[in-house]
């Protein structure tokens, strides 16, 4: 059994509305930034570790914008799921992402087997992807 389970979020962004309001004023698109400072306090409090966002990422073959969060959960709390199959803490923290947003997006979360083997094996974490 493993201690810990890496769970990734990740949301599709199509239409780029969450990178524009930074292209627009004139920012640098800092996701990966911005949402540490929220996400690693909220993971902490939910019992689990947060581990990086990557927001750089492309989906489809449109090659849409996507962005990605990584959370290691412990095994008390993976094994307590939602309808859908994900850990409560896991469906907490896309609630928490989603409303950063302001706006409805497709999320998907599931299970890191390479960095949650890592993990279990005692190895290096693979980098995020």
């Amino acid at each position: 059994m493993y201690e810990w389970v890496v769970w990734q979020i990740e949301v599709d962004d199509p239409e780029r509305r969450i990178s524009e309001p930074y292209h627009s004023a004139g920012e640098p698109f800092l996701l990966a930034k911005n949402s540490r400072e929220v996400m690693v306090d909220f993971a902490e409090r939910l019992g689990c570790i947060y581990e990086g966002c990557r927001d750089d990422g492309v989906c489809g073959s449109d090659d849409d914008p996507c962005y990605t969060w990584w959370f290691r959960v412990p095994q008390s709390l993976h094994v307590q799921r939602n309808p859908r199959g994900w850990p409560l803490v896991m469906k907490e923290c896309q609630l928490h992402l989603n409303r950063l947003f302001a706006d409805h997006y497709h999320w998907q979360v599931f299970v890191d087997a390479r960095r949650t083997q890592a993990i279990m094996e005692g190895n290096p974490l693979p980098p995020l992807p």
